[in-house]
């Protein structure tokens, strides 16, 4: 009995010496996207940029970032970026993005819109709409007022005042904060 103990302690000692140890470089570690190291960070360009499930303007939205908001750029597929996000990972138009040095350049504390309102045609009209446009911090405008209307026609200052009103603005930033303003439109004919 002894012989045949030691004859398979034998064998498996021998079979263990066989066994090659794997380099520590060459073992393969599959990392999570959402824990890769950024390739860059970016800001947010647009009033609301959507985050989709995948690169696709037809995936699922899964969340949003405002305006001078930074994320990090984990991966870029064509016109679409792969982002870090609080519950992982998601894609974003490339074109929603930009460096740091591109934001600078952007005046924030000057009205500007992001979707212009839709010009009204009155080919007879002449004269001067005038209107006040009060606009929130996301840029939505809430409520308008005509101040000035030169045409004499109420028809074509309601219908500039709709369009105004559908307009949408870049949103105003002061000092790192968003800020409501009163913006002064004027339609000419």
């Amino acid at each position: 009995m002894k012989h045949v103990l030691l004859a398979m302690l034998l064998l498996v000692a021998a079979f263990a010496c066989t066994q090659r140890p794997v380099p520590v470089g060459s073992q393969t570690q599959t990392v999570a996207p959402a824990d890769r190291p950024a390739i860059a960070v970016e800001y947010v360009q647009v009033p609301a940029m959507q985050v989709y499930e995948r690169p696709a303007a037809d995936a699922a939205v899964t969340g949003s970032y405002g305006i001078s908001e930074a994320v990090s750029v984990l991966e870029v597929k064509g016109e679409w970026k792969m982002i870090r996000t609080f519950e992982g990972t998601g894609w974003v138009k490339s074109a929603d993005l930009a460096t740091a040095e591109a934001l600078a350049k952007v005046d924030m504390s000057e009205p500007r819109f992001y979707v212009a309102p839709a010009q009204i045609s009155a080919p007879y009209a002449r004269g001067e709409i005038a209107y006040q446009a009060k606009v929130n911090t996301d840029g939505s405008v809430v409520e308008v007022k005509v101040t000035k209307n030169t045409t004499g026609n109420t028809q074509l200052a309601d219908a500039n005042g709709e369009a105004l009103q559908k307009a949408t603005f870049y949103p105003m930033v002061e000092k790192g904060q968003r800020k409501v303003f009163v913006y002064e439109h004027h339609v000419y004919y």
